[in-house]
């Protein structure tokens, strides 16, 4: 494993979990899982990703909520499929705690060192097949898979106004070697553009004039694994006195520090406006493309225009650090520039930058060469995650080293890859967006982007993935017992819910109004009434138990049993949303007759009568697995889709014939 971001950490654990002798390479053991931007977790479909992983057995949910300051739930006015965790963390703290994991884990190596090139031999298909890396002293590592995550260090470069230096991020010299190496394998190299806002100290900043915006009242956490609720690694004591804090944060069900609310305002953009010319991004300078949804401040201000003010969220960087991260203001305007806009905002006017906002141009590898498994075409047993893949974002990076790491172990065994659909996971859908559609600027994941969404809730992925995990020795038998446990209760219940039946009789009617169930009307299920969007499990089990368990046989088993919250409200979307799940359900058993017709993967598509010229060029150029990614591909018709069908069955056809 090459580079120990976030991606790397949950590559090298996966495959360390799975058995396999795992070296993890770093060129800094001190910035392991460094959170070099936001010192953040999660949100929409990116805390969704977070529960995946976890689910996986993946380390970063754990790590999150042993360092998280605040937690929050997002989204609570929407539908459960799109609710989210996001949780802001203490930056130091989080990345000491994940070094003691890899450090802690068996099977996992880590070495401090830079890679230049690769070691490789002509494999029997005519591919390149890895077989190691050398680094830039020369020495040698072998092996039989290799994964790169390299983030934005390869050929990295950093800008601040009219000022350019090598490096991957600040502080940090840029990867050398490794694009050319990469380009000479035949892999398209392209260049991206990623920024970062000032961090301003928190001692001069007038928290009067802010809006605290306080973490989660109740008990929220990322992982299902409760032993790391308990080992909390954060700084004993009270946290920096600078930040206002009431005893509600301090006190509550954990220690948590509010986040600061503040507004640009006309006096900010014209700063900006009137040094737009000083701007890299508009005089020039980067070339590279940055992420459309999370756009410097200088972008957003043009954009747009017609806006006198943008949401910017002062987020303490840790407990005891008066270091806070400006949200919302990234930039790479010149220095005098940055402090100019800054002292603009009322809560700012003294501010004090302790770190000026940078931009970083780096190459990454445009993922339409990787397969579903993250493996390279062009090089067998070479692996590629997280931003070297043209993404954006933590939680992105993240789950393509869990799978990557899964895949290269794998890979490294002689056994079958690992993809998860579209259907099962947001992992899939981000994949299989990576692998089928043309990346124009750094790709972030978004709830939208996955059409069987009811499917992927945040809190139900142990019960779609743990199978997954067990199978490949990423959770241990008592984890899996658990989710095993939890799937009989909410199937028993179910199946309890359908077989209640109420009355509308005036005693029923009566004990639901005591238990706040409005009035039955007629004849109904527990079923059906929990399907009320007003009505919770908790009201029917209570209105269950009032009706047909009698005072003399007060010790028998209730007819509804009693649930934990979380199984609770499992079984009580899965009712709710019942017929909506169905229609999507049938959705994917339409779309897995696609997804189950395999194409060659020597196909030549010149060869296939009737196809359009775009199509085939496309089709060549992205060497789709199945006919449901082809189907997935811009500038793939139906129509071509309908001859690629016919094709292929005639071929599976033949092959039928002469066997």
């Amino acid at each position: 494993m090459v580079g120990a971001g976030h991606a790397g950490c949950e590559a090298a654990l996966a495959s360390a979990r799975m058995g396999r002798k795992t070296l993890l390479l770093t060129m800094n053991l001190d910035s392991i899982a460094l959170m070099p931007c936001n010192p953040s977790m999660g949100g929409p479909a990116k805390g969704h990703l977070i529960k995946e992983i976890d689910a996986l057995g993946g380390e970063v949910g754990r790590n999150t909520d042993r360092t998280f300051i605040q937690i929050r739930l997002l989204n609570t006015g929407k539908g459960p499929a799109v609710q989210a965790l996001r949780a802001q963390c203490d930056k130091q703290a989080y990345r000491l705690a994940m070094k003691f994991a890899l450090e802690a884990q068996p099977h996992l190596d880590l070495k401090q060192a830079t890679i230049t090139h690769f070691l490789y031999e002509q494999g029997q298909d005519g591919r390149p097949a890895i077989r190691g890396v050398v680094t830039s002293t020369g020495w040698q590592y072998e092996a039989k898979a290799v994964v790169l995550t390299t983030g934005t260090f390869l050929n990295g470069r950093l800008v601040v106004g009219e000022k350019t230096q090598p490096g991957g991020r600040a502080g940090e010299g840029p990867s050398l070697g490794v694009a050319d190496s990469l380009r000479a394998f035949g892999l398209e190299v392209r260049r991206f553009k990623t920024g970062t806002p000032p961090r301003i100290d928190a001692r001069t900043i007038d928290f009067s004039k802010t809006e605290p915006q306080p973490g989660s009242r109740v008990p929220l956490y990322f992982s299902w694994d409760e032993t790391a609720r308990a080992d909390v690694q954060l700084p004993g004591g009270r946290p920096n006195p600078v930040y206002p804090v009431s005893d509600e944060d301090l006190h509550g069900w954990r220690p948590q520090l509010p986040c600061y609310l503040v507004r640009t305002n006309e006096r900010t953009h014209e700063v900006i406006r009137s040094n737009l010319h000083r701007s890299p991004l508009f005089n020039g300078l980067i070339e590279g493309i940055g992420p459309r949804y999370c756009p410097s401040i200088e972008d957003k201000v043009v954009r747009f225009a017609e806006k006198a003010s943008h949401q910017v969220f002062l987020e303490p960087e840790g407990w005891r650090t008066g270091e806070v991260y400006v949200q919302g203001m990234n930039t790479s305007l010149p220095e005098d520039v940055q402090l100019a806009m800054l002292r603009s905002i009322p809560a700012l006017e003294h501010v004090e930058i302790v770190r000026f906002g940078y931009a970083v141009e780096y190459d990454y590898v445009p993922p339409y060469q990787l397969m579903p498994t993250l493996q390279t075409r062009a090089v067998a047993g070479l692996f590629l995650a997280g931003q070297i893949n043209g993404t954006s974002g933590y939680e992105e990076a993240a789950a393509q080293g869990m799978m990557a790491g899964i895949n290269a172990a794998l890979y490294a065994r002689g056994e079958p890859g690992f993809v998860l659909g579209r259907h099962e996971a947001y992992i899939g859908v981000l994949i299989d967006d990576l692998v089928t559609r043309p990346l124009s600027e750094p790709y972030r994941l978004h709830t939208s982007q996955a059409e069987y969404r009811l499917l992927l809730r945040a809190d139900s992925a142990d019960l779609r993935l743990s199978d997954y995990a067990y199978r490949f020795g990423l959770i241990d038998e008592q984890r899996y017992a658990r989710v095993l446990r939890k799937r009989e209760q909410i199937e028993q219940t179910l199946g309890r819910l359908s077989k209640l039946i109420f009355t509308s009789s005036r005693s029923v009617e009566s004990a639901a109004r005591e238990v706040g169930i409005a009035p039955l009307g007629q004849m109904t299920s527990a079923r059906d009434l929990l399907r009320r969007p007003e009505t919770h499990y908790t009201q029917v089990a209570e209105l269950a138990r009032r009706v047909y368990q009698h005072e003399e046989s007060a010790d028998a088993e209730p007819p509804l049993p009693a649930l934990s919250p979380e199984v609770a409200q499992e079984v009580e979307l899965q009712v709710k949303y019942e017929y909506y799940v169905q229609k999507q359900q049938q959705l994917v058993r339409q779309a897995q007759r696609l997804e189950g017709l395999l194409i060659p993967e020597s196909l030549d598509y010149q060869s296939i009568p009737h196809l359009r010229t775009e199509a085939r060029q496309k089709l060549a150029r992205l060497r789709p697995r199945t006919v449901g990614q082809a189907s997935r591909i811009e500038g793939v018709t139906p129509a071509d889709i309908a001859i690629l069908m016919v094709y292929v069955e005639k071929l599976r056809a033949a092959a039928k014939a002469v066997s």
